[in-house]
């Protein structure tokens, strides 16, 4: 950054807050990146762009207040955040991919120093009589590059479950046949019958289909390193995360025509074998996954 060529540091960096589409939000901008966070639902992420290009899947339903069905409430986004009570339909009684992303966000704030943005909030799962647990989101935006930091602590006074999945939604125009996708998976197995027919194209983006069913796979990656690079609009993805932390890397591929999306979605449990993870009074626990964007 040269100073002497900027009148207002605004030029190239800031944040706002806004609000966008009824929703309370934070807007970034860093260089050629742009995100807006959703400071009602979590601090999740509405979208990404980058270079001038939408990377985000955002659903028909747009952003809602979560009043309806799953599928009429699935906003979709860059990021949608799962938990900490459920993760799909794997708890009875809990919200399909859980609570956590329609629950507001308390004392968020942004700021910039040395040329990184960063923004901040804490979200409760609490109850009477019940658990305390709270996740304090940190994010970090720089000129090519987004970091997700979360912790989440116990501040109860006996031993808690949780369970995360990070949902990361990628749509057009980033998200074309063009796009090649790059997954380190050591073994892949398919979520339906319909993935397991079509498992030897599973790392392969169609052009969209009327009438289709959604894919969905498990993997085991070999190092937490996937890559989405679509040569028609220059830009590339890297997510990097702990594959000791995030054992399972789920892919939801909906070449669905008006549901055209990809997720790329690190998971701290499978559905078929769910198994959720424990807190100790007092103990946290802090998960990372960063974005790379050339």
């Amino acid at each position: 950054m040269n100073e002497r060529k900027l009148g207002n540091r605004e030029q190239l960096v800031f944040s706002k807050d806004v609000v966008y589409d009824g929703k309370n939000c934070i807007f970034v901008i860093n260089g050629e990146l742009e995100v807006l966070f959703n400071k009602d639902n979590a601090l999740d992420i509405v979208w990404v762009r980058y270079k001038g290009v939408n990377l985000s899947f955002l659903s028909k339903n747009g952003l809602n207040d979560g009043q309806r069905d799953f599928t009429g409430n699935f906003e979709g986004g860059f990021l949608y955040t799962c938990g900490m009570d459920n993760i799909s339909s794997c708890v009875e009684g809990k919200p399909i991919h859980g609570s956590l992303h329609y629950k507001k966000v308390d004392n968020a704030y942004s700021y910039e120093k040395d040329g990184v943005v960063y923004v901040l909030g804490t979200v409760k799962e609490s109850a009477l009589f019940g658990k305390n647990l709270v996740l304090t989101r940190k994010f970090e935006v720089s000129e090519n590059s987004l970091t997700v930091s979360d912790t989440i602590e116990n501040n109860g006074f006996k031993d808690e479950k949780y369970v995360l999945l990070y949902h990361v939604n990628y749509g057009y125009p980033f998200l074309d046949e063009n796009l090649q996708l790059d997954i380190p998976a050591i073994k892949s197995d398919p979520l339906t019958e319909i993935a397991k027919k079509r498992a030897d194209q599973k790392f392969v983006i169609t052009a969209p289909l009327d009438q289709n069913d959604e894919d969905v796979y498990y993997h085991t990656l070999s190092v937490g390193k996937v890559s989405l690079f679509n040569p028609n609009k220059n830009v590339k993805i890297e997510m990097n995360y702990d594959v000791v932390d995030f054992p399972v890397t789920l892919e939801w591929k909906s070449m669905t025509s008006g549901d055209y999306a990809l997720g790329i979605e690190p998971s701290l449990s499978r559905f078929d074998d769910f198994k959720m993870r424990v807190l100790k009074p007092s103990e946290s626990k802090n998960y990372l996954i960063t974005f790379n964007f050339n």
